[in-house]
């Protein structure tokens, strides 16, 4: 099991076009957006490393993605649910912001911390 943190950036007038366009795909959680700076934070899961490049692959061919960057991976044997995620999400989900609802609540993270406004 692969759990991979991706900063997305994107066209700006496309933020949500485009978060509609990952959160499509399988595997990704759209986890924050932030249309005025056309980043979006996601967390792909895969099974394996094979699936895992197809998906990341899969990111930077849509529309209106300008580059998508790997900020945090996690690489487990089992498949990984309840703490494990909740770790990740936490590395990547921002301590304010309006889609602080797609993470069911759970909103902290460094990733302003990390000069990615």
């Amino acid at each position: 099991m692969n759990l991979s943190g991706i900063a997305v950036s994107v066209d700006a007038p496309l933020t949500e076009t485009v978060a509609r366009a990952l959160a499509a795909l399988p595997g990704v959680q759209v986890t924050h957006m932030d249309g005025a700076r056309g980043r979006i934070v996601v967390v792909q899961e895969a099974d394996d490393v094979a699936a895992e490049i197809a998906g990341f692959r899969a990111i930077q061919c849509i529309p209106g993605v300008v580059c998508a960057d790997l900020v945090y991976h996690y690489f487990g044997d089992q498949p990984t649910r309840g703490a494990e995620l909740d770790l990740v999400l936490a590395r990547l989900e921002p301590a304010t912001g309006p889609a602080a609802h797609l993470s069911g609540g759970r909103a902290r993270n460094d990733f302003h911390a990390r000069g990615m406004q």
